[in-house]
C-alpha cells in the first residue's frame, strides 16, 4: 500500500463585494462575485471507519472561514482591510486558516477559489 494517496475535495459558496487597490481597470471599482471555493485534503491512510476525514467535518471548517465575508465588503474586513482582496490573496488566506485545522496523516493539498465561472485562483503548498 505503500505510495497510495487519497484526495478529497469539498466545496462551497460566499457572497461578497470588493474592489483591488491600485489596480487600473473595471476591478479597480467595487463591485461583488459568487465566489466559489473549493478545498482538497490528501491522505495516505484511512481510518477504521475507510475514510480519510469526513467530508462533514471539512465542509464546517470551510463553513467557519467563509462565514465571515458572506455579505460583507472584504476591503473592510480582516485581512484584506489591508491586503488587497484578490482571488490569489483570498485562496492563500483560506490555505492558511485550513491548514491549522487539519491534523496528519491527512493534509492539506490545495484551495481554489472562483470569482466566476471562467476565472479562478488555486494555491498550494509543497510537502514540508
Amino acid at each position: 500500500m505503500d505510495g497510495e494517496k487519497y484526495a478529497l475535495t469539498v466545496r462551497s459558496s460566499f457572497s461578497a463585494a470588493h474592489r483591488l487597490r491600485e489596480y487600473e481597470g473595471n476591478c479597480e471599482r467595487l463591485h461583488g462575485h459568487n465566489w466559489q471555493v473549493e478545498i482538497t485534503v490528501e491522505s495516505g491512510e484511512l481510518d477504521s471507519q475507510g475514510m480519510a476525514l469526513d467530508f462533514r467535518v471539512m465542509k464546517s471548517q470551510l463553513g467557519e472561514i467563509l462565514s465571515r465575508w458572506d455579505h460583507k465588503y472584504l476591503n473592510e474586513v480582516p485581512p484584506f482591510d489591508d491586503r488587497n482582496p484578490s482571488s490569489e490573496n483570498i485562496a492563500r488566506h483560506i490555505f492558511d486558516e485550513m491548514e491549522g485545522k487539519i491534523t496528519p496523516p491527512v493534509r492539506l493539498s490545495r484551495v481554489t477559489v472562483w470569482e466566476s465561472e471562467d476565472a479562478w485562483a488555486e494555491y498550494s503548498r509543497p510537502r514540508r
